[in-house]
């Protein structure tokens, strides 16, 4: 259930500072406050919501909102919660995925309650904070909290149409860590993809139109079915010839991608023997992919 009471302060009105607040104020919630250093952006988000005014600083802003998000780069969300004076009971949510509440110590220090919010999902590419906010639902947020906060965190995320789980402190970088190999990495992945396309004399569209079926697929399984059932490639089979084709084939064509290749041939590993690959089969490919490496 929504706590309508509270009034809530944005600091920080990009993409998701745009996004997170119109998503809230579409279900119910408070949002009466936008501070940002560009004042546009901040007046952008004010003529959107109802009642929501533009302050000129981070602390006039803290002084009317019982609670603040800071949605600013990540890089800033410290100089932040030392430059205001917080008050005792109010509370304040940074959105960083890899940092814990410890990077609010200066308003905690203060009295005020600390938290944080962070959506596990990509904003890349977003055109529009509508956009933003839709692809909020689904998603989930790893929350943290002093006291009543993170009840309320949590619940929020639900209103949100997500699933708020709590990260510890200590595990909050790898949390991240596992955005960034499912998201940003992945797309460093698929540029391999494309370059091999490429090379073969094609476009970056045409890759593109290519690869994104079979990858779309891909995650699909392992949504419907789970890694396991997901997972293929010659590895995955045990086919020690077809993967000495494709080491082959980078060393001389693409060597740059031979590393990454054989890095990722070697986690594929242990998923392969789940699949029923023998150990003579195993280390055969072992001694494939090293030969190509000690090679490079």
């Amino acid at each position: 259930m929504v706590n309508s009471d509270l009034v809530i302060g944005f600091i920080g009105i990009g993409v998701l500072g745009k996004g997170l607040p119109l998503a809230l104020t579409g279900r119910g919630y408070r949002v009466v406050a936008a501070y940002s250093r560009s004042a546009n952006s901040a007046q952008w988000l004010a003529d959107r919501i109802p009642g929501c005014d533009v302050y000129p600083s981070a602390q006039e802003l803290a002084n009317a909102a019982d609670l603040v998000f800071i949605t600013t780069p990540d890089s800033v969300i410290g100089g932040i919660a030392s430059a205001v004076d917080w008050r005792p009971g109010q509370a304040v949510v940074h959105c960083c995925g890899a940092a814990s509440t410890e990077l609010l110590a200066p308003a905690k220090k203060l009295g005020a309650l600390t938290g944080a919010l962070h959506p596990f999902q990509t904003f890349a590419g977003v055109q529009n904070p509508d956009e933003s906010s839709e692809r909020l639902a689904g998603v989930t947020f790893a929350i943290a909290g002093d006291g009543w906060l993170v009840d309320y965190l949590g619940d929020m995320a639900r209103v949100l149409g997500g699933y708020p789980v709590v990260i510890a402190d200590e595990f909050r970088p790898m949390y991240h860590a596992a955005a960034v190999l499912g998201c940003g990495y992945f797309v460093a992945l698929l540029q391999g993809a494309v370059g091999l396309w490429e090379e073969m004399g094609f476009s970056a569209e045409e890759a593109i139109r290519a690869l994104y079926p079979l990858a779309n697929a891909t995650l699909d399984n392992v949504a419907r079915h789970g890694i396991m059932a997901a997972a293929t490639g010659p590895v995955i089979r045990g086919d020690a010839v077809t993967l000495r084709s494709h080491l082959e084939s980078l060393f001389l064509r693409m060597p740059e991608l031979l590393p990454v290749y054989s890095s990722l041939a070697r986690a594929s590993f242990p998923l392969a023997v789940k699949h029923g690959v023998g150990p003579d089969q195993l280390t055969a490919m072992e001694e494939l992919v090293d030969h190509y490496v000690e090679s490079d």
